[in-house]
């Protein structure tokens, strides 16, 4: 049912697209020096936070004073996604699992750079809950959505712990990060998966983790820039440059957490204080890496679990210059 309904949106939309000849300035003429116009979709939360720095500096507006920047904050890498087959944003982060869907229902778009690597935490502070084979059908799990990668993984875990991938599908509900956290506080749902800041504050409330994604995949990559192959062929020079500047923030972000987090907490996207975000940024926990990892590892799953058609014979095949066939 899932495969169906995201076939049939995906399609739908790909289409339509593909009809109008769409692109950032309307236009499918000779390629520019830059776009009229560029929007940004990114999700809260900690893995956020190198396109907050290039938000809160405004550098790509100091670097195309002749580009209208907009950013937009959606909820799920789904929402993400969607958002960009519509056109309404030329460039997104998300998880590798919901860029992996578009990519196999024929959407154009690549992947630009890794964004960042960290580990999410299935938390509960259900008592009869130890493992995953502890959930009853009415034991609800939060997630962002049901191809977010979180989801994923979890769907690999019920795999090797319970023989069925599919085992909990039933018991996943589709709440963003935050409102799943109240959530999950409140009872309403028996366990949260989601990412920081969200999952350490349920643990600092008493919750325990009975699950990393890590265990599942491994430490590979958590999130993945994604861009439109026609967009780039149509604005090479402006995407190396926002390129740089992505590496250059994220390297900021990596060495100056005092200031970073100060923008996390600002952002509308922040769901923190300062010191929270710090001491998160000051944490084992997450990784800045340019190179993406885990592609065809999730491409691989998703296809057995019949999610997706088709596996990438390389990274190479998903992914752009930028990378010159890094990833893996």
């Amino acid at each position: 049912m899932l495969k169906r309904s995201l076939t049939l949106f995906l399609t739908a939309l790909i289409l339509l697209l593909s009809a109008c000849g769409t692109t950032a300035n309307g236009s499918s003429g000779a390629s520019a020096a830059a776009p009229s116009s560029f929007t940004i979709a990114y999700q809260p939360g900690l893995g956020a936070v190198t396109i907050v720095v290039l938000k809160q500096q405004k550098t790509l507006e100091k670097l195309f004073p002749n580009t209208k920047f907009q950013w937009k904050v959606v909820f799920s890498g789904s929402a993400v996604r969607e958002a960009m087959i519509a056109d309404q944003a030329q460039l997104g982060t998300l998880g590798i699992p919901p860029f992996l869907v578009g990519w196999d229902r024929g959407f154009d778009w690549k992947v630009l750079s890794a964004s960042t690597r960290s580990d999410s935490w299935l938390v509960t502070k259900n008592p009869r809950i130890k493992s995953l084979k502890d959930f009853g059908p009415n034991d609800k799990i939060g997630v962002v959505a049901p191809d977010a990668q979180q989801a994923i993984a979890l769907r690999k875990a019920a795999q090797q712990q319970l023989g069925d991938a599919h085992a909990l599908d039933k018991n996943l509900v589709t709440i963003s990060s935050a409102d799943g956290e109240q959530a999950y506080l409140s009872g309403l749902l028996a366990a949260h998966l989601s990412g920081s800041p969200f999952q350490q504050r349920e643990v600092a409330a008493g919750g325990r983790v009975i699950f990393h994604t890590q265990d599942a995949f491994g430490p590979v990559g958590a999130g993945v820039v994604a861009l439109r192959q026609s967009f780039y062929d149509q604005y090479p020079d402006f995407v190396n440059k926002l390129y740089k500047s992505y590496l250059e923030a994220a390297d900021f972000a990596s060495k100056h957490h005092a200031q970073a987090a100060q923008y996390l907490s600002q952002d509308q996207a922040g769901g923190g204080t300062p010191a929270q975000f710090k001491e998160l940024l000051d944490g084992p926990t997450l990784e800045f890496s340019p190179t993406p990892t885990g592609l065809i590892a999730y491409a691989s799953f998703m296809k057995t679990i019949g999610l997706t058609a088709k596996v990438p014979a390389s990274a190479k095949d998903i992914e752009l210059p930028t990378l010159n066939g890094a990833g893996s």
